[in-house]
């Protein structure tokens, strides 16, 4: 069976490792919504405690009954360098600008398709007000409202400072059986129109929002801080390029009774536990995935089977590398990882309900040291262009 992959979330998610830091900020533990295949979750996330273990799994001296391993010396990718363009600059600056609006407030005048008001609004239904319906201040942008239709074009053509009546009707699945199909009145006062601008970049906006003084000051850090960005991503990017190569090249002869049954039953406990989470039965679950039993262990399995092939290649070239995994070593990398994310063990245990040792065993963490050891040592082999 020839084993290739597209770079879907499961290459995204496991191999990169500032994703894994993100998730442990997250309470290191991420459901995949139910369209989304959940088998690598156990893969990113990681905890670390001195108890961890490395696992009893794939102690294979041959590989060769299982995979047919894509020769990993000599792999080119795409190397990533710290270079940082002038657009690259001024797109990080106008972001800044963006989120740095001056606003002003315009007390007279028509509103406009355009425009941006600030209303305050009572909502009744035959005269009686119903709750959810009132509110002051509320920011509206007339060209990209959420409104029920009818309720910002009604706003057009009022003035600043007007009170009116506006008539909307509710639509029929609204979601509130009270308000289903209704015919409503909303009584509305605009208090002023919004003027929104994006800051000019100046040596005044940078004096004031940031700890530099000029423009030139301002540009240079921003350079430095993209190139640092793109190097410190450089190394996971890399690596993900070669494994993903790897992937496409190897072939899976037969996979090994265990480690398939463990995996599948990963993935069955993931949708369970978010079938738990979300107030169902895994059988409700796998009825609202628009399927059944058969299919669902169909799928279950062959999301293991990805994860298999991925672990084979990672095992089998460990050991044509002799690569020695210490339990010591494991702990330390989980540790820095923890330590990266800004957590503690006691706040892990709070979050999880169990122990960092006891979480990291369950959902087998060691195959992200694995997976870091042994791309550290095919990177050496590997070509940048």
């Amino acid at each position: 069976m020839k084993y290739t992959t597209s770079c879907d979330n499961i290459e995204k998610e496991f191999f990169r490792r500032v994703e894994i830091i993100n998730i442990m900020k997250t309470i290191l533990y991420r459901l995949f919504t139910v369209a989304v295949a959940i088998v690598m979750a156990a893969l990113i996330m990681t905890s670390c405690s001195s108890g961890a273990k490395i696992p009893e799994e794939y102690k294979y001296a041959d590989f060769s009954q299982y995979i047919k391993l894509a020769d990993y010396k000599g792999v080119e990718y795409t190397k990533v360098t710290g270079d940082v363009s002038a657009e690259e600059v001024k797109s990080y600056i106008d972001n800044q600008l963006a989120s740095n609006e001056e606003t002003t407030e315009i007390k007279e005048g028509t509103v406009k398709e355009d425009s941006i008001v600030n209303i305050d609004y009572v909502g009744s239904i035959d005269g009686v007000e119903f709750e959810g319906g009132t509110a002051q201040n509320q920011e509206l942008d007339i060209a990209n409202s959420h409104y029920i239709a009818g309720f910002a074009e009604g706003i057009v053509g009022h003035k600043v400072g007007e009170t009116f009546d506006l008539h909307v009707t509710f639509p029929e699945n609204y979601g509130k059986e009270e308000l289903n199909g209704k015919d409503a009145v909303f009584k509305t006062t605009i208090n002023y129109m919004v003027e929104k601008k994006a800051a000019k970049y100046s040596d005044e906006w940078v004096a004031n929002n940031t700890e530099y003084k000029t423009t030139k000051e301002y540009d240079e850090y921003v350079k430095d801080l993209l190139s640092k960005e793109k190097l410190d991503s450089a190394d996971s990017t890399q690596k993900s390029e070669v494994f993903q190569k790897l992937m496409e090249g190897s072939e899976v002869l037969e996979y090994p009774e265990a480690e398939l049954a463990s995996r599948t039953e990963q993935v069955k406990k993931r949708y369970t536990e978010y079938a738990t989470s979300s107030g169902m039965e895994l059988d409700q679950l796998i009825e609202q995935m628009g399927m059944n039993a058969d299919s669902f262990n169909e799928m279950a399995e062959e999301n293991a089977k990805n994860q298999v092939a991925q672990e084979l290649i990672l095992y089998a070239i460990k050991n044509s590398e002799g690569i020695d995994l210490k339990q010591s070593a494991y702990n330390d990398y989980l540790k820095g990882l923890l330590e990266d994310a800004g957590m503690t063990e006691e706040a892990f245990k709070e979050q999880n309900g169990k122990t960092l040792a006891e979480y990291a065993d369950e959902n087998s963490m060691f195959t992200t040291y694995l997976y870091s050891e042994v791309m550290n040592k095919v990177m050496e082999y590997s070509v940048g262009k």
